[in-house]
């Protein structure tokens, strides 16, 4: 009896290490897995066909922001929106104003200013990756570019195979509103995170995703 305990025992201990192994294999798997691309955020947008179309043509109506992504020498952390986030923002948008009465509206009839503030959202003026924000338990707040507005990531590992922890890596990104209570935050999450580009980090976000945090509606929805 007293050996059929310890064989027990070390059938446990070795299910336990197996298992922190592949907790750990996930890891160093990250690690050699992550990816770079010869050129920058703008360069690596324009060479996806079919994904980031509509992010292309909002960033030909922003000039500077399109030039800001495609600077070499600028270090920045981009959050990109596929085609069918902007989709869905639109068909919501558009569904709110046939209610109204009004007349749909697309990318290219979106006041610029409002355009401009809704983008800068998604671009940080530094690195945001994995490794810097996994240690952070309640996540972190960052300034975004140009407007100074406070947006929130925090770092969460998704459950593969039975293993808690083990699976994919992702931030959870997100739009405070201007409030410290997360029951006013609008989250998203991405899909692929730390495309390392020639001017800093490139995050893919999920296609559930609906672009602005809802906020085309806020702006568009009755004019």
């Amino acid at each position: 009896m007293k050996g059929m305990k310890i064989l027990i025992l070390l059938i446990s201990s070795v299910v336990l290490v197996t298992s922190c192994e592949k907790s750990d294999d996930h890891y160093y798997d990250y690690q050699k897995t992550n990816i770079t691309y010869d050129g920058t955020v703008y360069d690596y947008l324009i060479h996806q066909p079919g994904v980031y179309d509509s992010l292309v043509l909002m960033l030909e109506r922003l000039p500077a922001l399109k030039s800001k992504l495609n600077d070499p020498q600028n270090e920045v952390t981009f959050f990109a929106v596929n085609n069918r986030s902007f989709e869905l923002a639109i068909a919501n948008l558009n569904s709110t104003r046939m209610s109204a009465g009004l007349s749909p509206l697309y990318i290219e009839d979106f006041n610029l200013n409002v355009l401009d503030t809704l983008a800068y959202r998604y671009v940080f003026d530094q690195n945001i990756d994995i490794h810097g924000i996994r240690n952070y338990k309640d996540g972190q707040t960052f300034a975004s570019s140009k407007y100074d507005y406070t947006m929130h990531t925090q770092y969460r590992v998704l459950t593969s195979s039975g293993i808690v922890g083990g699976g994919e890596q992702q931030i959870v990104f997100s739009d405070v509103n201007e409030s410290i209570y997360k029951r006013y935050w609008q989250s998203t999450n991405t899909k692929s995170v730390d495309l390392q580009v020639t001017n800093g980090i490139f995050h893919t976000l999920s296609s559930q995703h609906d672009f602005g945090f809802g906020k085309l509606n806020k702006y568009f929805s009755t004019n």
